[in-house]
């Protein structure tokens, strides 16, 4: 698929050329927008469950100031696991990369009469600005992290113009649109969880905590969605015999999606007692319920360590070389708990010592920080 994004990209890119002349330009002074006079606010987020994850705050945030106001989220099939019964949001619609489904949408988006709508893609995108232009005719277009399109945006907030901060930080400044204080809200906002779900992984690692006889649940994510994330499995498996050589209060749960779930038992089957694998058939948000309850994730670059660090947990997370990619999406809020590969293109060189540090550092760090 990735060999095919060039050819997406360069087809966008005649598309834009083909229709840019009619396009509404932004406004060229922008005055903050007054939440009292608004009555329906529409985001656009199709894309990764990370992307989702990490825009959580900002949707809290216009909530706390504006409560009156109904949110509603554009997500995709990639992230509607995570959205789809959030409570945050009156409406959740979908954009499909498929024509006749997602004119339907459009349609659907434009019958809602949206006050204003947010593109929350963090960089120049086609779709997102003909959808911002479609889904909203006429009214104000908040962007964020945008260059080229700069232009057609109403309100516009470039990380890239002398900022370096998280990508947490980038997306909640766009609230500046709306004339409230990005520093005054909560970074840290997790998904939408049912009471039955917390009750559930509440159970679930009460009993492996009673039969490890372990005070501590140490989390490790096998999973990835590139095999460029993923480690080999003898790597792994010592990976998680130091973790309990070295923390004999703790016990370790291997957590993976079902097409890696057999490489996490036949991890567990080699390192014994005191390890456990995440129960079958676990859906994102009973996922998400068990990682709240743990004590530290290890992981390589994925959705996991967001919501995560959403629930404050302490992360260690596995990252390649790309440095735009690390600076935006390290673990948020920590000092430590980001390990660097060596190279661009994968984690495959980083040691399982260079873990073990970084899961020392990250634990030392929590000690002082606690109460």
């Amino acid at each position: 698929m990735d060999k095919l994004k060039p050819v997406e990209h360069g087809i966008k890119a005649l598309v834009f050329r083909a229709c840019a002349w009619f396009l509404k330009r932004g406004q060229g002074e922008f005055t903050p927008l007054d939440g009292n006079t608004l009555r329906k606010v529409l985001f656009l987020r199709p894309e990764k469950i990370g992307d989702m994850v990490i825009s959580f705050p900002v949707f809290d945030g216009l909530r706390l100031k504006y409560p009156h106001i109904e949110q509603s989220i554009l997500g995709s099939p990639r992230n509607r696991a995570i959205i789809t019964d959030d409570r945050r949001f009156a409406r959740v619609f979908m954009y499909h990369k498929n024509l006749w489904k997602d004119v339907r949408e459009v349609r659907a988006m434009r019958r809602e009469k949206f006050d204003c709508v947010v593109d929350m893609i963090c960089d120049d995108s086609v779709t997102a600005l003909f959808l911002s232009q479609l889904c909203a005719p006429g009214k104000p277009r908040i962007g964020v992290g945008k260059f080229r399109f700069r232009q057609y945006y109403d309100f516009n907030y470039d990380h890239r113009m002398g900022n370096t901060g998280h990508i947490i930080q980038n997306t909640l400044a766009l609230l500046t649109a709306f004339g409230i204080d990005p520093g005054r809200i909560n970074p840290y906002a997790p998904p939408c969880i049912s009471e039955g779900d917390r009750q559930t992984a509440g159970r679930f690692l009460q009993s492996v905590r009673q039969t490890s006889g372990a005070t501590r649940v140490i989390g490790y994510n096998l999973s990835a969605g590139s095999p460029t994330r993923l480690w080999s499995r003898e790597k792994s498996a010592e990976l998680v015999k130091r973790l309990l050589d070295e923390n004999p209060d703790a016990m370790v749960l291997l957590i993976a999606t079902p097409a890696e779930r057999s490489r996490a038992v036949a991890i567990q089957t080699e390192v014994g007692g005191r390890s456990a694998v995440v129960p079958e058939n676990q859906s994102l948000l009973q996922v998400s319920a068990i990682l709240s309850g743990l004590d530290l994730l290890i992981s390589p670059d994925t959705s996991l360590i967001h919501i995560a660090r959403s629930f404050r947990v302490p992360v260690v997370g596995l990252y390649s070389r790309f440095m735009k990619n690390f600076l935006l999406w390290r673990p948020f809020g920590q000092e430590h708990g980001a390990v660097l590969s060596g190279n661009d293109d994968n984690i495959h060189d980083i040691t399982v010592e260079q873990v073990m540090i970084s899961v020392h550092e990250v634990l030392a760090e929590m000690r002082m920080e606690a109460p």
